[in-house]
């Protein structure tokens, strides 16, 4: 390689480099807490937790019939466990 080409390719490299040390710098926002409300929504309100419990033992149950057949109903089996815990 000639020395102009060396001489470019350095040159790129510290540009990209220098970019993206400028790029990932933090911003000075402040952080501030969400609303009571808004957070239950991000969160979830925590009420639901049996419907969640049997929605993925019925998603298990039912990818039961994929690829992943033995996996995911012996999942579906053990998510019994996670229902009792959370509906009871």
């Amino acid at each position: 390689m000639r020395k102009t080409n060396k001489t470019l390719i350095a040159f790129a490299l510290v540009l990209a480099f220098s970019l993206s040390l400028l790029s990932a710098a933090p911003c000075a926002g402040k952080a501030q807490p969400l609303p009571g409300g808004v957070e239950a929504q991000i969160e979830g309100a925590g009420d639901n937790d049996c419907l969640k419990a049997w929605g993925l033992g019925l998603a298990l149950a039912a990818a039961g019939l994929s690829a992943c057949g033995v996996l995911c109903l012996s999942l579906a089996w053990y998510d019994l466990a996670l229902i009792g815990v959370a509906c009871g």
